[in-house]
């Protein structure tokens, strides 16, 4: 398989995240000429990241690769095996891509200090949180989003909110995660095959925030 990837994106690392729950190797390839470009896109016509290359299938759009490694690669299931439970579980991830990440996405021009617009980040911290606790309704946290079992559910939202602490502090806003992603943060950064994934991408999202500071 191949992967195409960027190193401070988060749908990269919610695959790269299933890729390692899942005890895959992938070729990581950053997009020739990058995402976007007419090189990428003779590969990927799509032209975004993530992509996955396996045999004549192209795939983009992290769900549709997350879902095709859970169907190909039955070890480490990350559905839970009634109907009812796996459309609870896509319905989380759905609200990470659709309600959660976007809100999260909108600070990337404001880590540039000449950008930078406080009441526009307050206003989403506090759109963020209600969004939180809305999945706390939604959810099980148990101590994973959907239950005693890490999920599809967890491995967009990881990332994506590793990425939002990242940038509150980089912006001076105090922003704390409501008790249940606390504890659940806290697994996942234990967690053997999780943890190390995490901990790259925070180092990605480091990087990146230190070259914002001179834009």
């Amino acid at each position: 398989m191949i992967f195409y990837a960027v190193p401070v994106s988060n749908f990269c690392a919610k695959v790269e995240i299933v890729l390692a729950l899942k005890d895959l190797s992938a070729e990581v390839r950053l997009p020739p000429s990058g995402y976007g470009s007419a090189e990428y896109k003779s590969i990927v016509p799509a032209g975004t990241v993530p992509a996955l290359i396996h045999n004549d299938l192209v795939l983009s759009e992290s769900d549709s690769i997350c879902e095709y490694l859970e169907e190909k690669h039955t070890q480490q299931k990350l559905l839970p095996s009634t109907i009812e439970n796996r459309a609870k579980v896509r319905m989380l991830a759905r609200l990470h891509d659709l309600k959660v990440e976007p809100l999260i996405r909108s600070l990337f021009k404001h880590m540039a200090p000449t950008q930078r617009d406080m009441e526009f980040i307050e206003t989403v911290k506090e759109s963020l949180s209600q969004r939180l606790e809305l999945l706390i309704q939604l959810g099980n946290f148990n101590p994973y989003i959907a239950g005693e079992d890490i999920t599809l559910a967890d491995c967009g939202y990881a990332p994506s909110l590793l990425l939002a602490q990242k940038m509150f502090h980089e912006s001076n806003v105090s922003f704390l995660l409501p008790d249940e992603f606390i504890t659940w943060q806290n697994r996942l950064n234990k967690h053997g095959k999780v943890g190390p994934v995490l901990k790259k991408y925070g180092h990605a999202v480091d990087q990146w925030i230190d070259l914002k500071r001179t834009q």
